[in-house]
């Protein structure tokens, strides 16, 4: 679990990191190589799940090694698909992270939704059902490694 106090707000006690893949982890469906070592990093602290189409067919090679859970959406109705997975963490505090279209319910139900711009930019849904908007993923692990920078962007 990772701890941050919010002044203002009520203190957050995340225990489950759901990620999005292709253009929010990785870029033509390679992983940047950043976040490799910031998911190792968080893993000890936090559940983490990917959740993606994998346009690239690559997700589960691209994880070897990786202390994640990788799901591989299904259905056609992917905003709905990833709204509905995460209903499995029930009152657990969920931080979901995103930066398509798809992702705007999975940043809206969660505790604390992160929208990427990132090299493939972002959808503006995603924008707007977002807690927090930062440049690239690399920014948004990094809240979680240092959460003095959650509390510098959140308190009221």
């Amino acid at each position: 679990m990772i701890q941050a106090v919010i002044p203002g707000r009520e203190t957050m006690n995340l225990e489950v990191l759901v990620l999005d893949y292709n253009g929010t982890l990785a870029l033509d469906g390679q992983m940047f190589e950043s976040v490799r070592e910031s998911i190792s990093r968080l893993s000890p602290f936090l559940e983490i799940h990917i959740l993606t189409s994998d346009t690239f067919g690559t997700v589960v090679q691209q994880c070897e090694g990786l202390s994640v859970q990788v799901k591989v959406l299904e259905s056609m109705e992917h905003v709905k698909e990833k709204a509905d997975y995460m209903l499995q963490f029930g009152t657990r505090e969920v931080v979901a992270i995103g930066n398509g279209a798809n992702d705007q319910f999975m940043l809206k139900h969660a505790r604390l939704g992160i929208a990427v711009i990132g090299r493939e930019g972002a959808s503006t849904q995603a924008l707007l059902s977002a807690d927090l908007i930062v440049n690239n993923i690399d920014d948004a692990l990094g809240l979680f490694l240092e959460t003095q920078r959650l509390k510098a962007t959140l308190r009221l």
